[in-house]
């Protein structure tokens, strides 16, 4: 894989052009054939139905897929088929351990698609699944641009960590043109701040009706108006929020999924998170803690998996006229929460940047148990104040607090930016549970 992308990388760019076309062609079929459009028109009936009925079918869907596991799963048989909370609590490392048992016979190994996923606890993990679940995987992805106003093969633009620019490169263009996909793929490793009239420069040469990214690189730009901006795989912090919104001039819709196709949780028009129950069935433990079932996957079905985030839910209804439930909020990982030393775990922090001014991107590294480092990108009329007053609010007088200048943050192997980086022991970290 390094040595094709060595070969990539020293191409001219219109090669390169040239070879992300080939390559999306060649994937097309496997996400927009076969079943693809009966997947988005089911899932667009869905959206009508009522959350009785809605309920009804999950618990219908959940009790096939005990009845299954049980007999085509060797990790699940001798489970009950019947009553899911009988079922165990099942965690990345156990699969990780032994991925194979969580494999349905029914499926030839060698003719699974695969995706490959470490995420912040570094185990890794290959999640298998059938060319149907990747084409079910796309209708939901479409559905939920659609409810942004922006239909299966809008123009767009994704800013989300496509390694289409070779690293080393200075000068634009900083992205390669999808025609099969009608998609800007944008690098999220050149945006660095002389290079950011460039990409403004493209959106406004390729229009793109959305564009789609994580939210610390759409954070950096804006200077275009498209109808909708969709933001993915990285905790949406309040003042990003408010910043992307201003600077593209629309709303902002956010998306949460995983890589083991176990939740989908998305947020509407009138600005609500609702949880697809048509995606997997979703179990929220006092501390918030996420317990999720795929209901999508027959070849690797994970069933009340600990997917590592925490979520809040909400009562009532929503005035769009969806009947999925709804989340208050997503509240990250274990690793997104800053443990005190008088043994509290405060997360949400990125209020401490609420009112300040010349913070161009900010992280906060917990070195230790009674010490945090604030780095920031500053620019003019930076001031510690008022963000070091908000995080004596929240964290108390009994951790040190010191501010550290850099000249920028580094993203992760995968281009993403983590807002709080702990340098704890997992035994540190660890959430009382209740």
């Amino acid at each position: 894989m390094k040595q094709t992308k060595d070969i990539y990388d020293a191409l001219p760019v219109w090669t390169q052009t040239l070879a992300v076309n080939v390559a999306s062609a060649r994937g097309y079929r496997q996400k927009y054939g076969g079943a693809f459009r009966r997947f988005l028109a089911q899932l667009e009936a869905n959206e009508k139905k009522s959350r009785d009925q809605l309920l009804a079918e999950q618990q219908e869907a959940v009790r096939r897929l005990l009845r299954y596991t049980t007999v085509h799963v060797p990790a699940c048989r001798g489970r009950s088929p019947e009553n899911l909370a009988e079922w165990p609590v099942l965690d990345k490392v156990a699969v990780a351990a032994e991925p194979g048992k969580f494999l349905s016979d029914e499926f030839d190994p060698r003719r699974l698609m695969e995706l490959r996923t470490s995420g912040t606890t570094g185990t890794p993990l290959a999640v298998r699944f059938p060319v149907e679940t990747h084409q079910m995987e796309m209708a939901f992805r479409w559905r939920h641009k659609a409810w942004g106003g922006t239909p299966f093969l809008s123009r767009s633009a994704y800013v989300a960590g496509h390694p289409v620019v070779p690293p080393d490169q200075q000068r634009p263009p900083f992205w390669r043109w999808d025609r099969f996909e009608q998609r800007l793929l944008c690098s999220s490793y050149h945006l660095a701040a002389d290079n950011l009239p460039a990409y403004q420069a493209a959106f406004q040469r390729y229009r793109p009706d959305f564009i789609h990214g994580y939210p610390s690189s759409l954070f950096l730009l804006g200077g275009y108006q498209p109808k909708a901006v969709f933001t993915a795989s990285e905790t949406l912090l309040d003042f990003q929020r408010a910043a992307i919104e201003r600077n593209f001039g629309v709303k902002v819709f956010n998306w949460y999924g995983n890589s083991e196709l176990t939740c989908n949780i998305v947020e509407c028009a009138a600005g609500n998170l609702h949880y697809r129950t048509d995606y997997g069935m979703l179990e929220l433990l006092a501390d918030g803690t996420m317990i999720c079932t795929g209901l999508n996957n027959p070849a690797m079905p994970l069933i009340r998996y600990r997917v590592g985030d925490r979520a809040v839910a909400k009562a009532g209804d929503c005035p769009c006229g969806c009947a999925f439930p709804l989340i208050e909020r997503i509240e990250g990982r274990i690793e997104d929460y800053v443990r005190t030393p008088d043994g509290r775990f405060v997360g949400r922090l990125d209020h401490l940047f609420k009112d300040a001014r010349g913070v161009r991107e900010a992280q906060l590294v917990q070195t230790r148990l009674d010490e945090i480092v604030i780095r920031v990108v500053k620019e003019n009329g930076f001031d510690e104040a008022p963000v070091l007053a908000e995080a004596r609010q929240r964290l108390g007088n009994s951790i040190a607090i010191r501010f550290e200048y850099v000249d920028a943050i580094k993203r992760t192997a995968a281009g993403k930016f983590r807002f709080i980086v702990s340098q704890l022991t997992r035994e540190q970290l660890e959430l009382p549970r209740l």
